[in-house]
């Protein structure tokens, strides 16, 4: 019996995927746990394997098109059995609700559709109908036993005013694009997210080409931009003396290498004093909501992550419970899946502060935007050897500076300043860590 492969949910805020390659072609054997196909989701591209054995009978979903979350992409059957006669493509088989597109209705005598004053219909038809102000009565029906179905009430569509899907008009607000200006491929001129991506690309500079936004690309500059206009942001910063975060990275780097088999970084140690910090200044990680202050208990520290796709933010979860080793291997790991495109969304997600370095491109001092919702984000430059006054004496030392960027809705300048006080002061002296 055969069985449908559908786009799967890879994390808490994915609604859609595009499917960027298939492993398999079809009528090859499929292993469940080898890798079956790839997406590309709003944060990463990951390789997805397959969940049962088999034989992939039918690719439904073609390589670039883009589905919502549930909607079968290929059918798997069992070896030496038979495709089923008549699967439908993906467009057919996505539930009428979150359909972004379909194709023509397969040719059926219409017949009536009503008995006693009553309408026949499927309960995907009546959910679209209803979605799209349209009536199930002026339907044709073309269903089994005379029922109105989906593609019945897509058909009535095509006679009224284009409207967008619930993705494009989302993807519209966050591009800035006014829909009445749109042309719509979908069917009845329904304007789609693809359409409304196409509409947002701006004519190329004389001599210049324009390379298409990656989804990666229109999340993050949509969330800079609804963070940076939504938050109001202040900013404070530090410059610590570093000499003591150089001693002792050089004492711990060769025994933790030998010990546990890491190499030890600056951010690993700017990770490990952030998330001990952040327990006890439990008002850094609150976050601003409609309702009221989100309160949170648990300190996972994303790490901003430079990468061929973008920026990435990688999530060390419960970093205050964790030792030097056991961040400096996290966030190594993270670090490499990151840069090599196999980041999951779920990695990415339930970050509650977040640390930005770019210490190694050569960068004194900068100030963050906010990783929407947290309430703050730390930027560290690179550790310099500047001028420092020492028992009344100017001495060269080695110096970083920190800035802390912060939603002043939820922090004022205060409790932000102690929070970063404390932090410079642990950075300056570490055995405090260990008391």
């Amino acid at each position: 019996m055969s069985s449908q492969v559908v786009m799967p949910r890879m994390g808490l805020t994915m609604e859609e995927g595009t499917l960027v390659g298939w492993r398999k072609a079809e009528g090859q054997p499929v292993k469940a746990g080898e890798p079956l196909f790839e997406i590309e989701t709003d944060k990463s591209t990951v390789e997805v394997e397959a969940s049962e054995s088999g034989v992939l009978g039918r690719i439904l979903v073609q390589v670039g098109e883009t589905v919502p979350v549930g909607t079968p992409i290929a059918l798997l059957v069992k070896e030496g059995e038979a495709v089923p006669a008549g699967a439908a493509p993906a467009a057919a088989a996505v539930p009428a609700a979150a359909a972004e597109s379909a194709g023509p209705a397969p040719a059926a005598q219409s017949r009536a559709a009503s008995q006693a004053g009553k309408v026949k219909a499927s309960p995907a038809a009546r959910s679209l109908a209803k979605k799209l102000g349209v009536d199930l009565a002026a339907a044709s029906a073309t269903g089994p036993g005379g029922r109105v179905v989906a593609w019945n009430v897509r058909a009535l569509e095509s006679a009224a005013p284009a409207k967008a899907t619930p993705l494009a008009a989302r993807a519209a607000a966050e591009l800035g694009v006014d829909l009445a200006a749109v042309q719509g491929s979908g069917p009845g001129g329904r304007i789609t997210r693809q359409d409304v991506e196409h509409a947002g690309q701006k004519p190329a500079p004389s001599g210049g080409t324009i390379r298409p936004f990656t989804r990666i690309e229109q999340v993050m500059a949509a969330r800079m931009v609804a963070s940076f206009t939504s938050a109001p942001h202040f900013y404070l910063h530090v410059t610590v003396d570093a000499r003591p975060l150089v001693a002792l990275r050089a004492q711990l780097k060769a025994k933790l290498e030998q010990r546990d088999g890491v190499r030890l970084t600056y951010t690993d140690l700017l990770v490990y004093f952030c998330a001990r910090v952040l327990a006890h200044h439990p008002e850094v990680l609150s976050q601003w909501t409609p309702q009221g202050m989100r309160l949170l208990d648990r300190v996972h520290v994303g790490v901003a992550v430079d990468s061929e796709r973008g920026l990435l933010v990688p999530v060390i979860r419960d970093a205050d419970r964790l030792g030097l080793a056991g961040i400096s291997r996290a966030l190594a790991e993270l670090t490499g899946r990151a840069r090599s495109g196999s980041l999951l969304p779920a990695e990415q997600e339930e970050g509650v502060f977040t640390l930005s370095n770019l210490g190694a491109f050569g960068v004194d001092a900068f100030d963050a935007v906010l990783n929407p919702p947290q309430s703050a984000i730390l930027a560290v430059g690179r550790i310099k050897e500047m001028p420092l006054v020492e028992d009344g004496k100017v001495v060269p030392a080695a110096q970083l500076t920190l800035s802390l960027s912060v939603d002043h809705r939820v922090l004022d300048g205060a409790r932000a300043a102690r929070f970063l006080g404390e932090l410079a002061e642990l950075l300056e002296t570490p055995a405090l860590a260990l008391e």
